[in-house]
């Protein structure tokens, strides 16, 4: 099964988004007349989740063949990018940032050191409120900071601190979450909104948004892996984490799924969700943020989404992205970020056994 994923995996990397005739027939004359238009991201956070999820492969299978494959492969989509100029289009191609630092302790090369360099610099000359919290969407003006975005951004922070001991890195990926905890969170539900405006104290969206909240909870567990437990600001992370693992776990349906908007527990699972929340839960157990009962709960639910796993590779029922902030198509398919998580989490599960003491 893992490796029709990665089969799978390998294709969507290279591929996403599709891109017909039509649209590069189209190009001249929208530049000459001016139209907008939505770009097609290559290095956004979709395919960003894949690259990692076959680094993730590649690192556990090296002397294979297949690992060498899936590393050639990932190298050539980082040296397209990078031939084309690496051209940075907003804060969801930081993520593209994991895979490529990874490439680069690898291989040495200092292609790929400058482009995670570039990554970080138009990263930290983005606009933030008075907090310091990243506005998701630059130029737009509307002040709004979106959980999603600590998804993008606050891992690709927390690794770049520590592969290259950059302290402010590692300390604004602290911040960040820090903020949102205080400002973007239900503080009953302890789940967050799908953003908040700083400026004006509202929050907005659904609580416990399924995405959003898959997303939050990598920015945090990921930040937990890379950051020396000492750090200022850990302890306090670590904490609001097992709070949100905690209470998020009380919505895994019975069938160990989770569903698309966490409390809706009779509206439509959502693989992806599911996907991104068990990744996450997988790698604190990993470091021992978490133990005990969560190993058991996350077994489960993995073992729930391989069966979701279809005969070629492909993990239909993820709900698609929203169409803007605040507006949410029930509309389902298979994509890349229900893909490269449940990849990630189906190659580490494999090293946390049931049986295996905590």
């Amino acid at each position: 099964m893992i490796l029709k994923m990665l089969n799978q995996a390998q294709y969507e990397l290279m591929n996403y988004p599709r891109m017909g005739a039509g649209y590069y027939l189209a190009k001249p004359f929208r530049d000459i007349f001016g139209v907008q238009y939505s770009h097609k991201d290559r290095m956004a956070y979709p395919n960003a989740l894949l690259a990692k999820a076959l680094m993730d492969f590649y690192k556990k299978n090296v002397n294979t063949e297949e690992g060498r494959e899936v590393f050639e492969l990932v190298k050539r989509y980082y040296d397209r990018w990078i031939f084309g100029g690496a051209r940075i289009r907003g804060l969801e191609d930081i993520h593209a940032g994991m895979a490529l630092m990874d490439m680069h302790r690898i291989t040495g090369s200092e292609k790929y050191k400058n482009a995670a360099d570039k990554l970080l610099a138009y990263l930290m000359s983005s606009e933030t409120d008075e907090t310091g919290s990243l506005i998701s969407k630059n130029g737009k003006q509307d002040g709004y900071v979106y959980a999603d975005t600590l998804g993008f951004v606050c891992p690709f922070l927390a690794k770049y601190g520590k592969e290259y001991m950059d302290m402010n890195a590692a300390s604004m990926a602290i911040s960040l979450l820090q903020n949102y905890m205080e400002f973007g969170m239900d503080n009953k539900l302890i789940l967050p909104y799908h953003g908040y405006d700083r400026n004006t104290g509202m929050k907005y969206g659904i609580v416990g948004w399924g995405l959003a909240t898959g997303r939050l909870m990598m920015g945090f567990s990921e930040v937990l892996y890379y950051t020396d437990p000492a750090k200022l600001g850990y302890e306090e992370v670590r904490q609001a984490y097992r709070r949100i693992v905690d209470k998020v776990e009380a919505y895994q349906l019975d069938n160990g799924l989770y569903a698309w908007q966490l409390t809706s527990r009779d509206g439509p699972v959502d693989t992806a969700t599911t996907a991104m929340i068990l990744y996450s839960i997988a790698q604190s157990l990993t470091d021992r943020v978490l133990i005990g009962i969560h190993k058991s709960r996350m077994l489960r639910g993995a073992e729930a989404l391989k069966k979701c796993v279809q005969e070629d590779g492909t993990l239909p029922g993820a709900s698609a992205e929203c169409r803007g902030f605040n507006e949410y198509p029930i509309d389902f398919g298979s994509y890349p970020w229900a893909l490269g998580p449940a990849l990630s989490l189906f190659i580490m599960a494999e090293d946390i056994e049931p049986g295996r003491k905590e």
